[in-house]
């Protein structure tokens, strides 16, 4: 499969389940869920589903055990929605890049501050 095709796929399949978590499912929870991206394998047999939330250490556990218990329902109605001849086995996964990419945001301004005030104090 070329690049091209999978990176397609990837889209088109994080599109459909952002769609149905919003729209189809019941869980409150899940509607809370905002899918960052999607990584299949080249056969298309496997997709881990990477996603963002904004809550608590306690409210990320929640969701996790959510999405697990509605990972068949997901892979079902993604099949279906795309018309896929096999639909790929689907785990979601905690996307931890906008974490990281917070923390390294304010570590920087720590800095910038730190290097303003030793600046001042110089003078």
């Amino acid at each position: 499969m070329t690049q091209r095709r999978l990176e397609k796929m990837n889209e088109l399949m994080k599109e459909a389940v952002a769609v149905l978590l919003l729209q189809r499912s019941k869980d409150p929870r899940l509607r809370l869920v905002n899918v960052t991206a999607v990584k299949m394998t080249a056969d298309l047999k496997r997709a881990v589903i990477l996603y963002s939330l904004l809550g608590g250490d306690g409210e990320k556990a929640a969701v996790q055990k959510a999405l697990d218990r509605a990972t068949g329902f997901v892979r079902t109605a993604v099949g279906e929605s795309l018309g896929l001849k096999y639909t790929p086995e689907i785990k979601f996964e905690f996307d931890r890049n906008l974490e990281y990419a917070q923390h390294m945001s304010e570590l920087l301004s720590s800095l910038s501050q730190d290097g303003a005030g030793a600046e001042d104090h110089d003078r």
